[in-house]
């Protein structure tokens, strides 16, 4: 049986991109590139120590977004053990 209300229009998918390096001597280029090629309109950048567990524009971000339904996570490819994977 058809319902006589209508149902609420879906709202639109957003992606929202991240990218982030440990040093000032790195870029954050080729994330970029491949947040934009994923469909990213919105990337936020962070430069910061690996050391230091501090990631204000991180913070902010998942502030400003709310609950997240994907989470997709590439390692750098300077870090071998984690080279070309990415985990959801």
């Amino acid at each position: 049986m058809a319902s006589l209300y209508p149902s609420p229009p879906r709202p639109a998918r957003r992606l929202v991109g991240y990218a982030r390096v440990s040093t000032d001597e790195q870029a954050t280029d080729a994330q970029v590139d491949e947040l934009r090629a994923a469909g990213c309109h919105t990337i936020h950048q962070e430069h910061g120590s690996g050391a230091s567990r501090t990631r204000p524009v991180r913070a902010k971000l998942m502030r400003e977004i709310g609950p997240v339904t994907s989470w997709w996570w590439c390692g750098s490819t300077a870090s071998p053990a984690r080279s070309a994977t990415c985990s959801r």
